[in-house]
């Protein structure tokens, strides 16, 4: 049997992020001698920051050649999102403009629209039908598995389905995992596991990545030609295949949770990423958050404008549960969404007109209930008053850092002022960073609030009675917490008004923990600074400084600096928090920074501890 194959080239969509006129230029070169085989027809997706450098970089006269082998049928052009998001985690009116940028760039380089959509995540869910048909699509490849899944067998799965949803119907063609793997595997089964998909005349679809360092891309080109004009093998592109087939049948329902994306092989849907990890479904809400204010309150070229500078927070790479700089356990990954959304936050206050302080009260994280946002020109960051009175979001505008970006292992989202009554006892800094990492003794129950504003800015005042539970003994706590709020400064303070009001007496520590995620890109041995003197941390376990008045985390990587400043003598506790974000290091990679500032405390009934707290950032 002489198989025929329609081969998908792709680009992980990672590599827009490193050496993107090097990867063009070697790109460029590598099609280029695929095209002067005269035996090799094939299928390429790019997405649109590449296909822009590829055009920057070309020399005269190679995209007219590129241009011709579309017309002759030797090379098609795969049409996609411009930054090949995962479509269904986002807005009609974003998924819409990724599809529109991209097609204007391939009719633009090309000549012509196109027909096929692709996606490297391979995400499907029904509601895309209507809107791939809208946008002019007559095809678009999904996982074998999906359709295997859909049609109830096991069996290989290759040809064309359609599939209707509200009155759109599209082709689907299924890409098989297993040969692909076998080919990019160089596994000598790999004509065996090609021969059911082969059968009747039917070519089978492979998606192969390229390479993403520069240096490898030509030679990939070169061993694929040596390997198709070896093995004899016929090429088709992906459109000429489908055009030359009939329908295998027609398909109620389809749905793929997509692959590489870091979710179990029992997912069903992309979306379950946002339910796994708090860390992206955080920064997913906050692109919707920015997306909901713009649409609201701009209009016409401004509000184009706006949406533009979302366009990179949809890339995949901030929606993968991976490591190695391939998804957001990967704390650069963090920071650089984090510069994203930070830009679309920065075109947003000047353009709506936002000046002092901004306040509001929404449900940002769309689970029911709602947090506050508190905006100035330095620092925004989300109060869950109902969770504790945490921040689960502390932005330091001025440099791009969210300061509670780490990442736990536990499937726990970080926090940031998260208030702790530990039992009186002797604690070394192993100890306590263990209760403290498991979340032992932190008071987490609802609080009241109130928002008053005056002259010198607004105070956020909040009101609990938090239960206590040591041991056999039990207890209440009234704590009044103030948020203090400046419309100018790059600052803001923190008050505590602790009561006992039970009629025992309350011995123990009362604290409030920050697990941030500073230093956690490049460690170094100034990171850590108390009363203004450098301390040795080592990164590797931690230690207490007692009766300290300030002290200053420093990340090198952003350049932001978080300053604490106590009224009273305090001890801190500042240990690593580790995580895997590198399959090689893992769980040992450095995720951030723990700090816990804690006071000890003797609170007869009806007894008070006051303390404040100057929280404030620069950039050095």
């Amino acid at each position: 049997m002489k198989p025929t194959l329609s081969m998908v080239l792709q680009l992980p969509p990672s590599t827009a992020y490193s050496m993107l006129d090097a990867v063009a230029k070697n790109l460029l070169m590598g099609i280029s001698k695929m095209l002067e085989s005269g035996k090799v027809r094939f299928t390429v997706f790019l997405d649109g920051p590449t296909l822009e450098a590829a055009h920057s970089a070309a020399r005269p006269l190679a995209f007219s050649r590129l241009r011709k082998a579309v017309e002759d049928g030797y090379l098609e052009i795969l049409g996609g999102g411009f930054l090949d998001p995962m479509l269904p985690l986002f807005p009609t009116d974003l998924q819409s403009l990724q599809l529109e940028q991209h097609r204007k760039l391939v009719q633009k380089f090309f000549g012509l629209e196109p027909a096929g959509y692709y996606n490297s995540s391979m995400v499907w869910e029904m509601e895309m039908t209507e809107l791939l048909e809208k946008n002019r699509f007559e095809y678009a490849l999904v996982q074998e598995s999906a359709l295997q899944d859909a049609l109830g067998r096991s069996t290989s799965v290759s040809g064309w389905y359609s599939v209707e949803d509200k009155g759109s119907i599209l082709r689907v063609v299924p890409v098989s995992e297993k040969l692909s793997q076998a080919i990019a595997n160089d596994d000598f089964n790999w004509l065996e596991i090609a021969e059911p998909y082969c059968r009747d005349g039917r070519s089978a679809v492979v998606v192969l990545d390229m390479p993403p360092a520069p240096g490898d891309i030509v030679p990939f080109f070169e061993r694929l030609i040596d390997f198709i004009e070896t093995n004899d093998i016929a090429t088709k592109t992906v459109g000429a295949a489908v055009n030359d087939q009939n329908s295998e049948g027609r398909l109620s329902f389809l749905v793929s949770a997509g692959r590489r994306i870091g979710l179990p092989a029992t997912a069903k849907t992309c979306r379950e990423l946002l339910v796994r990890r708090p860390e992206i479904n955080l920064f997913h809400k906050i692109l919707l958050s920015l997306f909901r204010r713009g649409n609201a309150g701009l209009k016409d070229k401004t509000r184009q404008k706006f949406l533009e500078t979302l366009y990179p927070s949809v890339s995949p790479i901030f929606y993968r549960d991976l490591q190695d700089s391939e998804g957001m356990r990967s704390p650069q990954v963090r920071y650089w969404g984090n510069c994203f959304v930070t830009k679309s936050s920065a075109f947003l206050a000047e353009n709506l007109s936002f000046d002092g302080i901004r306040l509001e009260i929404a449900d940002v994280l769309l689970e029911g209930r709602k947090l506050i946002t508190a905006e100035n020109h330095t620092f925004t960051f989300l109060l869950d008053y109902f969770g504790g009175g945490v921040l689960r979001y502390l932005n330091s505008k001025i440099t791009s850092c969210n300061v509670l970006s780490s990442w736990r292992d536990d499937g726990e989202a970080a926090v940031g002022f998260q208030d702790y009554f530990l039992p009186n006892m002797d604690y070394n800094a192993s100890k306590l960073d263990q209760l403290l990492a498991d979340r032992e003794h932190a008071l987490t129950a609802p609080y009241d609030y109130q928002i008053k504003r005056h002259e010198a800015g607004t105070d956020i005042e909040l009101l609990s009675e938090q239960p206590l539970s040591i041991g056999e003994k039990l207890g209440l706590l009234q704590i009044q917490k103030n948020f203090a709020l400046s419309s100018a400064g790059s600052d803001f303070k923190l008050s505590y008004h602790v009561e006992n009001t039970a009629f025992t007496l309350q011995k123990g520590f009362f604290g409030f923990l920050l697990e941030t995620g500073l230093a956690a890109c490049e460690r170094r041995e100034s990171s850590v600074l108390v009363d203004g003197k450098k301390i040795p941390f080592s990164f590797r376990e931690g230690v207490i400084y007692p009766e300290a008045r300030k002290v200053e985390i420093v990340d090198s990587y952003s350049s932001c600096h978080l300053h604490l400043e106590f009224d009273k003598p305090t001890s801190i506790l500042l240990s690593p928090i580790f995580g895997a974000s590198s399959s090689s290091a893992a769980p040992d990679a450095l995720q951030g920074i723990r700090v816990f500032p804690f006071w000890k405390t003797a609170m007869e009934s009806l007894g008070v501890f006051d303390v404040n707290v100057q929280v404030h950032f620069s950039k050095r």
